[in-house]
């Protein structure tokens, strides 16, 4: 089955989203497209660009990373989902459109975990869940998500924002994206939804030889430059398993030797 992903970066973020494209192309056969959502990329845009299966979509964010929950990071992630919503709306997706975080290494084509009986899967946690200090229950998480139906996607996605603006009025503690994803599971009332398991389609910090892609998820530190919490995060313990995976084979060195010297590194 044939299927497109989206995801969003900017330049702190561009060792990650080049991993996760030259991953995708090279171990994804029924790939279409994949969609970036440009908050910031400068110079590097044109590089993603140039490569035949990616569209680069403009938008409104240019803000500088200083670090994970920072001013930048929170304005980038909440852009997602609205260069989402555009997306389901300029384009009459009759493939299914999976969103992905852009720190993820794919390792294994993503075809086989889509089901279009459903409207729309998500991906549960695999601990079960917790809930926050303000009393959220967190069950699913934004990371990776198959939208199959572009109506009722297009639909769930402008809840999932308008809460995430009720959020903001209401002075809810970021990070706002993942709860507001939850609590519009609850209140849906339309889809057919189907629940992805963590370890087979976005794992961290445990991998099974079932695992389709490794998420290099943050632990929230605003304290690291991009340099340091990219490799921080690519040479993590938890990542290493069975199903072994060598990020040299999707990173470009040259472009990643640039990008290190704009860091001063």
């Amino acid at each position: 089955m044939k299927y497109s992903v989206f995801t969003t970066a900017n330049k702190s973020y561009f060792p990650f989203v080049d991993i996760f494209v030259n991953s995708l192309t090279e171990n994804c056969l029924n790939l279409n497209k994949i969609y970036i959502a440009d908050s910031g990329l400068g110079e590097y845009r044109k590089y993603l660009n140039n490569k035949s299966n990616v569209c680069v979509i403009d938008t409104d964010i240019l803000d500088e990373y200083t670090g994970v929950h920072s001013e930048g990071w929170v304005k980038a992630t909440q852009q997602k989902t609205r260069v989402l919503y555009q997306l389901l709306s300029n384009i009459n997706f009759e493939e299914p459109l999976i969103m992905i975080d852009s720190d993820v290494c794919v390792l294994h084509d993503l075809s086989q975990v889509i089901n279009t009986n459903f409207d729309m899967q998500v991906t549960t946690m695999h601990n079960g869940g917790h809930t926050r200090d303000d009393g959220i229950f967190i069950r699913e998480i934004a990371s990776f998500l198959i939208i199959n139906n572009c109506d009722f996607g297009k639909n769930f996605v402008g809840n999932w924002i308008k809460q995430m603006e009720e959020f903001g009025k209401n002075g809810t503690p970021f990070p706002h994206e993942t709860p507001a994803l939850n609590m519009t599971l609850q209140n849906n009332k339309l889809l057919n939804v189907g629940y992805l398991q963590e370890l087979k389609v976005c794992a961290d910090q445990v991998l099974t030889p079932q695992t389709l892609s490794v998420h290099f998820k943050s632990n929230g530190s605003t304290n690291d430059n991009p340099v340091i919490n990219f490799e921080k995060r690519i040479m993590s313990v938890h990542n290493t398993t069975e199903n072994d995976f060598e990020i040299g084979n999707y990173l470009n060195e040259e472009q990643y030797d640039k990008w290190k010297n704009e860091y001063g590194v």
